[in-house]
Parts: structure tokens; sequence; C-alpha cells
């Protein structure tokens, strides 16, 4: 197998080398002292953190006090006397069926709601978080996928432990754009060896001063203890990185597990976890802020249209690996009026027939290719002439909507993490070419995309300082 088959067969999306569902009943208790703060998630990814020490009698509306006058915010707008419904933090009201109320984590469990702010004291909880939220579902989450509060760690870059700059070491590729993203690359001392994107990473990789640690589904424990990491990054997919993330919490040292990436808004909270874990959680805010903002004006562009049946094959093999339901991809074709036609099939990846692909004539078929860089119109059109004729027999060949993503091309939309807003425009453009070509007749894509693809983004800036 040559080293892009390799790398895409390791990269985040090619989850069935990985041990999905992991109990986490055998993990260990945390080794470290939590912070104690108040999360204030005005909603829409928009998340303020404030430390603080809590007082044996603070309640939930002293916190949200002392918090406000902190940041230099006005006085929380209450709808009582009591002050028990808010109403307004920082201008921000509440909406219909988005309100402020006050949540608590307790310690190993979940987000619960607090009717009466003043019923609880806040020193007797992990985390306490005001938020502007539909549900108790809906906030931020207060622990990685672990059950691990994640504040402990760093503040601004700096260890809370040593008082120096932390050492930081992770375990997969979109992982390590994650921190790249929040502007952590600095801190980065160890990454898997898929790890390529952005160049400021290969930099230090070539200049030594990033070592790997093994590969994306077999980190090596002794090569990470070498580095003496103040925060080990996990993605929390993939069994042997949950498994290595209790050895070495057990050995002391920091671990952060990320949440499968199911959807977009996991997504979010993984670059948020990450973020918030080195101290760096205002830039969390602008990464996330600026992949939505692209998104919206995508969907903007597109109006309302017709869903448009897709296939997502991670190769053009003629039975390849695809996308069920509870997949980022899915909820990124469904939020940009395509209809993953293998949704209903499965929940999570899975190896598809070629004899389903035929049955479900798709308009569109997404190719992410496991050879080498597409960068002619000759290379392209070998691959499509090598398809499957059940490939050849549905309406996106026939109809010539087949994308095809390489080098590059093919991690930005196999990574979930910081590139979703690129991989979100790349999709957009194929499925919908002919409003944006209105717009600007100059604003047309190819039919393959490979190292060169940012070219054709027009609409997500950088999103790695």
């Amino acid at each position: 197998m040559n080293s892009k088959n390799i790398k895409l067969a390791t990269s985040a999306v090619i989850v069935m080398l990985v041990v999905i569902a992991i109990p986490f009943a055998g993990l260990t208790t945390m080794a470290h002292e939590n912070r104690e703060g108040l999360m204030i998630d005005f909603g829409y990814w928009d998340v303020v953190w404030t430390e603080m020490v809590f007082d044996d009698d603070m309640d939930g509306v002293d916190v949200l006090d002392i918090a406000c006058n902190i940041n230099g915010y006005p006085e929380p707008e209450f709808m009582d006397a009591e002050r028990i419904v808010l109403y307004s933090v920082n201008g921000q009201q509440s909406l219909v069926g988005v309100k402020w109320g006050l949540y608590v984590l307790p310690d190993g469990g979940s987000w619960e709601s607090i009717e009466d702010p003043h019923s609880i004291k806040v020193k007797d909880y992990a985390l306490v978080c005001w938020a502007r939220a539909s549900d108790a579902d809906s906030v931020v989450p207060g622990t990685d996928s672990s059950g691990f509060t994640y504040y402990s760690y760093a503040k601004n870059g700096i260890s809370l432990k040593t008082g120096e700059k932390i050492r930081v070491v992770t375990l997969a590729p979109a992982l390590t754009e994650m921190v790249a993203a929040a502007g952590g690359v600095d801190y980065l001392t160890g990454t898997d060896t898929y790890s390529d994107h952005p160049y400021s990473v290969v930099k230090k990789q070539r200049e030594g001063e990033i070592s790997y640690v093994g590969g994306y589904s077999d980190p090596n424990y002794e090569w990470i203890l070498k580095l003496a990491p103040d925060i080990v990054f996990c993605d929390g997919s993939v069994g042997e990185h949950v498994n290595m993330a209790d050895k070495l919490r057990k050995s002391g040292i920091n671990c952060v597990v990320t949440y499968d990436s199911i959807d977009v808004n996991t997504i979010y909270s993984n670059m948020w976890i990450v973020a918030s874990a080195m101290g760096l959680e205002e830039n969390a805010n602008n990464s996330i802020n600026a992949i939505r903002s692209t998104i919206n004006a995508l969907v903007g562009m597109i109006g309302s249209q017709q869903d448009k049946k897709v296939f997502f094959a991670l190769s053009s093999q003629p039975s390849p690996w695809t996308a069920g339901s509870e997949t980022y991809v899915t909820d990124i074709l469904a939020g940009l009026h395509g209809k993953n036609i293998f949704a209903s099939q499965q929940s999570s990846w899975f190896m598809v027939a070629k004899e389903s692909i035929h049955f479900s004539q798709p308009w569109f078929i997404f190719i992410i290719y496991e050879g080498r860089e597409t960068t002619s119109e000759q290379e392209y059109q070998n691959i499509i002439d090598g398809l499957d004729p059940l490939w050849k027999d549905t309406p996106a060949y026939k109809n010539g909507n087949i994308y095809l993503f390489s080098g590059d091309a093919a991690d930005a939309l196999s990574r979930p993490g910081p590139r979703l807003g690129e991989a979100s425009e790349l999709i957009a453009k194929a499925l919908h070419q002919e409003q944006f070509i209105s717009k600007d007749p100059m604003d047309a894509v190819p039919k393959y995309f490979g190292n060169d693809y940012y070219l054709y983004l027009n609409y997500q800036n950088e999103v790695f300082p």
C-alpha cells in the first residue's frame, strides 16, 4: 500500500479500522484539581469561561453577578424581583424556545437544569453554566467524552501546574489542525505521523521541533512519555486512543478525549474543548464563528433547492466504505440541500455493495480518492473510465456529476476539524454550481480537486493563525 493509501486509510473518517463504541467505566478518576469558574454560553458558539473561587455559600445568581463584573458586563437582567428567571446577559436576551437557564454538572454526570438558581451551592458541582439554550443537550459540553473537565490544565497556553508554556501532543490529524486553529502550534511537541497540515506544523516537524509519536491507530506510549507533555489530545472514536488516555492518566499525564464527530455541532464542540484545554477559549470562538459564517453564506447563496441525491465514497473501489446517518458528512450534505442516499442504511460508516449504489441511483457521486493526487483532466478521466459498470449506470455518471477529491482536498473532506468550512464550500459548489456561477461566472469548480483546492475557495477565509 502506498503512502497516500495509508494516509487516507488512517484519516479520522476511516473509522472502520477502529473501535467506535467504547465503555468508559474502567477509566481512571480525575488526577487533577478542577478549576472553579462559570461558563456563560450565549448560544450559537459564543462561550465565555470565567475563572473564580467559589465561596461555600455562593449560589447560581451570585456566581453570575461576579462573572459579569469580571468581564465588564452590565448587571444581568431578571424578569422577576426574586432574580430567578434570567432574561438578558450583556444585552443578549432570551429568545423564543432558547432561554437563559442555569445548568450544573455533577461529578461524572451530564448537564442538569436548575429551576431556582438560589436553591443550589455552586461549590457542590464540578462545573456551572448559565446558558441561552433550548435544553441541557444544547449546552456546550462541560467535559470531554470520557467525563473529564478540560478547564484545569492551562491558561493562555501556560500550564497551571508548572507555570511554564504547555507541551502538547496530538494523536490524530484533525486534532493537530484543531490545536493549530486555536493558535497552539508553538505548544506542539508531538503529533501522529499523518499530521501534515497546516504548513506551520510541517515546518516544525521538518526542523525537529515536533516529534512523531506513532500512527493514527497505533500511538506509542513510550514515545509520548519521552516528550513529557502537559496535555495529550486523543480521538474518542478510536479505541486505542481511549485506552492510551487511561494509561497516560495513570502515569500522571493529562489527556483530553474528544467526541466522535457525528455531526457539525460535535466538531464545534471538539474545537472548543481543544482550545479551552490550552486556555485559548477566545480563539475557539473566532475559528468556529468563521466556519459558521461561511456555511451561512453558502446556504444563502444556494437558496431554496430540491435536495440532491448524493453518494459519498471513501474510494473508487466497486464496493467502498460510505457514510451512514450519524456522520458529519451526512450532516454537511443535509445543510447544503444534499441527501445522502445511504443515511437510512446504518448509523455510522460501513461498506456498501455496488448493487446498492446502482439501486439508489445517485445524482452526484463524491469520491475520496485513495491514489496519488489528480492534477489533470486526463488523469481524472482515466479514473472515471475505470469505475465499475454499475456506477456508470447512474444519473451521476451519465450527467457528468462525479467529483474526485485527492491530495489535500481529500484530507479537507475526511478530517472533521477546522477545514469544515472549506469542505462545505467545495461540496456546495459541486452540488449547486449554477447558483454560484450566476453570481460570479468565474466561480466555477472542476470535477477534480487536489492540493490546489484552496484556489476555488471564495467564502472560507484561512482559519489557521
